[in-house]
């Protein structure tokens, strides 16, 4: 949590409380489809990660509150938080979005693994997506080949539309052994020298126990959402606002192809370009690619760089 002030914390823990008795004895259901007690005190520091303040989370926490039934699902509160979040703010709103945008870069996995080599590259990493690697007994195509120093790294990329399905285990053990292989062919490769220093396991969602038991036992790193408490996803995209263009309101499922058809993966591409360049290479019609670029400059405030 940031480092908030003396008041903030009253607000955050004092001012929900007019409606716990609201709150108390409702069950929800989670994406997965498993029942759990609706938590206010989540829903208002999720709020106020997104960069709401504590008064203004409170009181929307209070009012989705006053609004939510029983067996109501987390996805239907997730949408009543962000429509009101967005009267309060556009790019705070668009924040609230990033676990929705990121379920939404399908209905392959292949644009969340051209995703995932950005979000690499803006943390220094020299990457490759899609490179097809030999292992000791067969050939892997991996989804994102990351070098930093002299340390590489293989990244297997597992993407679910639908934001409730852990990666188990099984998952875990398939990537460690894909990492396996690779790292024997090359340490018995004739070019000696030649290695991969570790194996990651790269999702949108969540990881199981067991998944994540076993890859801290073998070393495998793990980046999924929330997980781990240094280096989660959403952390990792949070720190240098790699938001997916998939994260702007006018970002439709054409658009968002014609976008990434011609190299606009993130908000940030956007934001780093003049209107008039955005309107030229976006392949959108005017009024679409204008109301994108708006978007993109409120949640990526930026100095535009690429004019030509």
């Amino acid at each position: 949590m940031k480092n908030y002030t003396i008041e903030t914390y009253r607000l955050f823990y004092e001012f929900p409380k007019w409606c716990y008795s609201l709150t108390m004895a409702i069950t929800i259901l989670k994406a997965s489809g498993q029942p759990e007690e609706f938590d206010i005190r989540k829903l208002t520091s999720s709020l106020m990660h997104s960069g709401a303040p504590a008064d203004i989370a409170a009181e929307i926490a209070g009012e989705v509150a006053r609004k939510i039934f029983p067996s109501a699902k987390t996805k239907d509160i997730y949408r009543m938080a962000k429509k009101l979040l967005k009267h309060y703010n556009l790019s705070a709103g668009m924040r609230y979005s990033l676990k929705k945008a990121l379920s939404s870069l399908g209905p392959s996995g292949f644009p969340f693994e051209k995703y995932i080599g950005r979000i690499m590259q803006g943390h220094g990493y020299v990457v490759e997506v899609g490179r097809i690697v030999d292992g000791y007994c067969v050939r892997h195509e991996v989804d994102v080949l990351a070098k930093k120093g002299n340390e590489h790294f293989i990244m297997e990329c597992k993407y679910h539309s639908e934001g409730g399905k852990p990666a188990d285990v099984k998952i875990a053990l398939y990537i460690h052994s894909r990492f396996n292989d690779i790292k024997k062919a090359l340490e018995l490769s004739p070019e000696r020298g030649q290695t991969v220093h570790q194996g990651w396991l790269v999702t949108n969602t969540r990881c199981t126990t067991d998944a994540i038991q076993y890859a801290e036992c073998v070393g495998l790193r793990i980046m999924s959402w929330r997980y781990p408490e240094t280096g989660s996803l959403e952390k990792m995209i949070e720190e240098k606002r790699l938001y997916p263009a998939t994260i702007l309101p006018s970002a439709r499922r054409q658009t968002l192809e014609a976008l990434f058809r011609n190299h606009f993966v993130l908000a940030q591409d956007i934001a780093d370009v003049d209107e008039e360049f955005f309107l030229r290479k976006s392949g959108l019609d005017n009024r679409t690619a204008r109301a994108i670029k708006r978007e993109a400059d409120e949640i990526c405030p930026c100095i535009a760089k690429n004019s030509g």
